[in-house]
């Protein structure tokens, strides 16, 4: 009886060992050859799967090519969670500045890059990998207003394109310049904003 009951159940466990395959597999051909080279049958070669089992889990390359870098990189996007909303921001963005400067920056540009001419890899990037990590972002935000540490009338969408959108076109634009240096300077003027305090920019003032 004892043995029987230590048996595990068939299926599950044979089925996340190989979808865990077929991912790291994926992300070690993105970061050797890019988006635009990246192929189901390449995958399917280098996990020694067959293509068929991975159109079951994934429906395009892009899906699968943006859930390989989410996977591969989670912790780089994760929010620490102190006292501070502000300190846990800063923290998240130089630990996301330090993959992003690392094959996971070279990804990401080929994934951008990728999207522009293909929806279904737009779609599953926006969708499945900026969308969850944006709603956390703006729950942190919402911590800092709710602590004191950001101004009331906060617009979160405005600030996070501010923050997020800054880093990607450094990435794209200028990744050997993209550091921790960079992302204080960045914070500071995006929190402080680039008026004279008291005095606000007045809408038709530029």
């Amino acid at each position: 009886m004892a043995a029987a009951a230590s048996v595990r159940p068939p299926g599950r466990p044979r089925c996340d060992a190989t979808r865990r395959t077929i991912l790291a597999a994926a992300y070690e051909l993105l970061t050797e050859g890019g988006a635009k080279a990246f192929t189901i049958e390449a995958v399917a070669a280098r996990a020694g799967s067959a293509k068929t089992t991975i159109y079951r889990w994934w429906p395009s390359k892009g899906a699968l090519a943006v859930e390989a870098f989410r996977e591969a990189n989670s912790s780089a996007f994760a929010y620490p969670r102190t006292t501070s909303a502000v300190a846990d921001l800063r923290a998240q963005l130089r630990q996301l500045t330090g993959t992003l400067r690392g094959p996971a920056g070279q990804v990401i540009a080929g994934l951008v890059a990728e999207m522009q001419g293909d929806e279904e890899t737009r779609r599953a990037y926006l969708e499945d990998c900026i969308g969850p990590r944006r709603a956390e972002a703006r729950r942190l935000l919402e911590r800092g207003i709710a602590n004191g540490e950001l101004r009331p009338d906060l617009d979160a969408d405005v600030a996070l394109d501010a923050l997020y959108g800054a880093l990607h076109w450094r990435l794209l634009t200028r990744p050997e310049a993209l550091d921790e240096a960079w992302v204080d300077r960045m914070l500071e003027v995006v929190l402080h904003g680039m008026a004279q305090a008291p005095t606000a920019v007045r809408p038709d003032a530029a």
